[in-house]
């Protein structure tokens, strides 16, 4: 819950479609590979699931 209510307060609020999919895949346990430009939270969507 705390990591939800400090993303909330930072401003991330609505994820980004890759970010979306990408978190999706990595919670299933599946591979996928991201690539998008540069501080488009690539960082973020793969530590998310690893946090929660």
């Amino acid at each position: 819950a705390c990591l939800i209510v400090s993303l909330l307060t930072d401003g991330c609020v609505i994820p980004c479609i890759f970010q979306l999919e990408a978190s999706l895949a990595m919670l299933h346990q599946h591979d996928c590979v991201i690539i998008a430009r540069t501080g488009s939270g690539k960082t973020l969507c793969l530590l998310i699931p690893i946090l929660l």
